[in-house]
C-alpha cells in the first residue's frame, strides 16, 4: 500500500500509519547494507508503530549484535543484512525467509496494534456541506507530519540526532553530559536501564572509564561496541518514549497545506 500524491483522505492519520509502516516493512524485506542501517531502521520503526513493538523483540535484535566466539554477528542480524554486509555464512534464501517471518510475525501484528491505538483519536475532516465530493475534502497524508502529530515528527528527529551522535562517537567525557540532554528528550525521560532507575544511566556512563573510552574512541572495535550499545539500550528506551508521547499528543493538521477542509476535525 502506498500513498498517492495529491490524494486526500478524510482520516489521513490512519492512512499515514499504514502506509509509512508498509514502507519500513519493504526496507526490511529488501535487507540492509550495514549494521547502522539496521539500528536506524529500528528507531524509525519505534515511531512508525507508535511504540507498539514488544520490548522483547528489540532485546532479541540487540542480542544478535553481540559477536560470537568467531567474531560473527548473530543469526537474526545476519538475516537482516544483505549478503555483502554480513560476516556469518548464511544462505540468502534462509536470510530472506527469516526477514519475511519477522515482517509477518512482528510487524504484521504491530501494524494492527498501532492502527487501533490511534483510530479512536484520529480526526475525520469534512467539507462545508453534504454535497462536497470526497476529492475536495480532507488532507493529502503525504503532505502532513507523521500521524498528523507534529510532536511525533519532532521526536523522530531528536531520536535520529541522538542516535547519530552516539554512533559517530562522542568527543570526550564532558560531551557525554551534553549527549545525555539529547537522550532525555529522545526517551522522554523514560529510564534507559530500568534496573538503574530514572536519571541514573548517563551519570553511570560518565563515571565508568571503560564506557567513556567505548563511547569516544574512534577505533573500529569501539564502533562495533557503540552499535551494540545503541541496539541494547537506546532502541527499547526510544520505543517507550514514543509510546508515552503517543498517549499525550494531539492531532494537528499542517496549516501550510491549502488543500485542507473548511471545518475543524470531528472526533
Amino acid at each position: 500500500m502506498t500513498e498517492h500524491d495529491g490524494t486526500r483522505s478524510r482520516r489521513p492519520a490512519e492512512v499515514q500509519v499504514v502506509t509509512q509502516l508498509s514502507a519500513e516493512r519493504d526496507q526490511l524485506l529488501e535487507g540492509f547494507t550495514s549494521r547502522r542501517a539496521v539500528i536506524r531502521w529500528g528507531q524509525r520503526v519505534a515511531v512508525r508503530t507508535l511504540g507498539q513493538v514488544p520490548q522483547d523483540r528489540y532485546r532479541q535484535l540487540a542480542r544478535s549484535f553481540k559477536p560470537d566466539n568467531n567474531a560473527q554477528e548473530g543469526v537474526l542480524l545476519a538475516a537482516f543484512l544483505r549478503s555483502g554486509a554480513r560476516t556469518r555464512d548464511l544462505d540468502d534464501e534462509v536470510a530472506r525467509g527469516l526477514r519475511e517471518r519477522w515482517a509477518a510475525d512482528v510487524l504484521g501484528t504491530v501494524s494492527v496494534r498501532a492502527f487501533r491505538s490511534i483510530r479512536k483519536d484520529a480526526g475525520e475532516y469534512i467539507g462545508d456541506s453534504e454535497d462536497d465530493g470526497s476529492s475536495d475534502v480532507g488532507y493529502d497524508p503525504a503532505s502532513q507530519s507523521f500521524a498528523m502529530r507534529p510532536a511525533l515528527s519532532e521526536l523522530d528527529d531528536v531520536q535520529a540526532d541522538t542516535l547519530g551522535m552516539l554512533l559517530g562517537g562522542l568527543e570526550d567525557r564532558r560531551q557525554i553530559l551534553d549527549w545525555g540532554d539529547y537522550l532525555t528528550s529522545a526517551t522522554r525521560g523514560e529510564p534507559v536501564d530500568p534496573d538503574l532507575g530514572t536519571g541514573a544511566f548517563v551519570p553511570k556512563c560518565y563515571r565508568e572509564s571503560s564506557t567513556v573510552r567505548a563511547l569516544t574512541d574512534p577505533g573500529e572495535e569501539y564502533e562495533r561496541f557503540r552499535e551494540m550499545f545503541a541496539a541494547k539500550w537506546l532502541l527499547p528506551a526510544f520505543n517507550r518514549g514514543v509510546r508515552d508521547l503517543t498517549n499525550r499528543t494531539a492531532e494537528e493538521p499542517d496549516g501550510g497545506d491549502d488543500s485542507g477542509p473548511a471545518e475543524a476535525p470531528s472526533w
